[in-house]
């Protein structure tokens, strides 16, 4: 497929305008113009979240006419639209594929890798297209029956009175389907025709990676009974995976409003959440129950393997390895890379000042607070933010390398940094005190040009075995260019 990126780094969803910064260098080796805005178009940044989107398949204009109120998407080198769904949802833009569902007047269709799926008249109102690989699915709303259907892969599930919600797996071989037939009724039904239910109400579902069909559900059971604390009920929930019921749970914990109890986190072969027991706080990994605990854990680390999860005991300020014991104690935070052979602690030195320890092991000395640290991908470098004594922020790199100090306003927006492979490259964005000016700065040089917008995401990418910084730019106000600068 044309143009297909393999991106490294995060997506940043802002416009940036960086001023009176140097020329763009002469070996920027690629400067596509992507589109030319008409006189009331505009790139649809403040319109329900829309804008600009770039991942490893490529990038995903979408614009908008301000005195028509219609929208098109710019999708490998192609224009979709006009449309005009007044309340739309972001394309979804994966790996291997993208889609989008919009309308045009009375008819709304679904696009999926540039091909019409999906066209509907109203009352038929399709919303959220999902896609895992080769599995897509998108639910359809009849208005005037009020009923509600979902289509995958083309088949035809319902009509239900209710879809709660519906789950691919990673890797699209498996889906499952939370509906409810009437109020309190609700089931789970499987691509394998496995049906789970009834219960009282499906709070949250997620497939879990691995051989098998591998799942964890959050449920209320038919028929509870809420249990009295201090004269409030407190009603219980239960977590079921493929191996059964595991245990029934405390929805809240009286001394501890901001507790949501479906706090689950799942990734790769993992799954974990915080819960309470007995009115005490535990942390359920992969149907295990560790603790009690005073507090809520946090930080919570969950890696791709196996029981590979870290979290941060904040009563007692340590560091569990899979919860089965102690890994270091006074941590403040922490980082661990992505192979995960090294862990990078952060301990409170006092005077506003942090240490830094590599695997609880290796001292690499004290320096000022410490606001952030990231590993670079693929790669056991570093490279951590800090705020000195007078506010400003300097970047400390694991080969002792040190750039700044930049003139930050934390207070207003943080800052981002980004590292290539190997941390031999780096973008870092800030607003800047002095002006409330956005700055961007690539391996210590700072980017832009007079009256030049930065529009939408910005990353490191890979491509060919070579780094490239990519980034959009609105031009004269009016011209879309999509910027690829060799890193190398």
């Amino acid at each position: 497929m044309k143009n297909k990126f393999s991106w490294l780094l995060v997506i940043f969803y802002c416009l940036l305008s960086i001023t009176k910064a140097q020329e763009l260098p002469k070996n920027l080796i690629d400067k596509k113009k992507i589109y030319t805005l008409t006189q009331d178009e505009v790139v649809a940044q403040n319109e329900n979240s829309l804008g600009i989107y770039q991942d490893e398949l490529g990038y995903i204009v979408v614009t908008a006419d301000v005195k028509k109120f219609t929208r098109n998407y710019h999708i490998f080198e192609r224009v979709y639209g006009p449309f005009d769904r007044r309340l739309v949802e972001k394309p979804t833009f994966n790996l291997s594929s993208w889609g989008f569902i919009d309308s045009i007047g009375d008819t709304s269709v679904v696009i999926l890798n540039g091909k019409q799926i999906g066209n509907f008249l109203i009352p038929e109102y399709p919303i959220t297209l999902k896609i895992a690989k080769k599995t897509w699915a998108y639910a359809v709303i009849n208005q005037a029956e009020g009923t509600n259907r979902v289509i995958i892969n083309g088949k035809s599930h319902g009509p239900y009175a209710d879809i709660i919600d519906y789950y691919l797996s990673a890797d699209g071989g498996r889906w499952a389907l939370a509906y409810a037939t009437k109020p309190e009724e609700c089931y789970v039904e499987f691509s394998s025709g496995t049906k789970l239910g009834p219960y009282k109400t499906i709070h949250s579902f997620a497939f879990i990676e691995g051989q098998g069909n591998r799942w964890v559900i959050l449920a209320e059971k038919q028929g509870n009974v809420p249990i009295m604390q201090n004269g409030k009920e407190i009603n219980s929930f239960i977590v079921v995976t493929h191996n059964g019921e595991v245990g029934t749970y405390q929805q809240e914990k009286l001394d501890t409003p901001e507790f949501d109890f479906k706090n689950m986190i799942q990734r790769g072969t993992n799954y974990g959440l915080s819960v309470v027991k007995d009115d005490k706080f535990y942390y359920l990994g992969n149907d295990k129950l560790y603790g009690p605990y005073q507090k809520q854990v946090q930080n919570i680390d969950m890696g791709e393997e196996y029981n590979k999860f870290n979290y941060i005991d904040k009563s007692t300020k340590t560091l569990h390895f899979t919860g089965e014991g102690v890994f270091s104690r006074n941590v403040e935070r922490y980082a661990v890379s992505e192979s995960r052979k090294t862990i990078a602690i952060i301990k409170n030195a006092g005077n506003n000042k942090d240490s830094l320890f590599i695997n609880d092991k290796y001292f690499k000395g004290v320096f000022n607070k410490i606001i952030s640290i990231k590993f670079a991908p693929k790669s056991e470098e570093w490279a951590i933010t800090c705020e000195n004594p007078d506010k400003t922020i300097s970047l400390h790199f694991s080969n002792q390398s040190v750039f700044g100090p930049f003139d930050a306003d934390v207070s207003i927006n943080p800052t981002y940094l980004i590292l290539g492979q190997g941390a031999n490259h780096w973008a870092f964005y800030y607003t800047e005190n002095k002006t409330g000016e956005l700055r961007l700065f690539l391996d210590n040089k700072k980017y832009g040009g007079e009256k030049v917008s930065f529009l939408g995401t910005m990353a490191i990418t890979k491509e060919n075995n070579k780094e490239y910084f990519s980034w959009f730019t609105l031009e004269d106000k009016k011209h879309v260019y999509l910027n690829r600068l060799v890193l190398e």
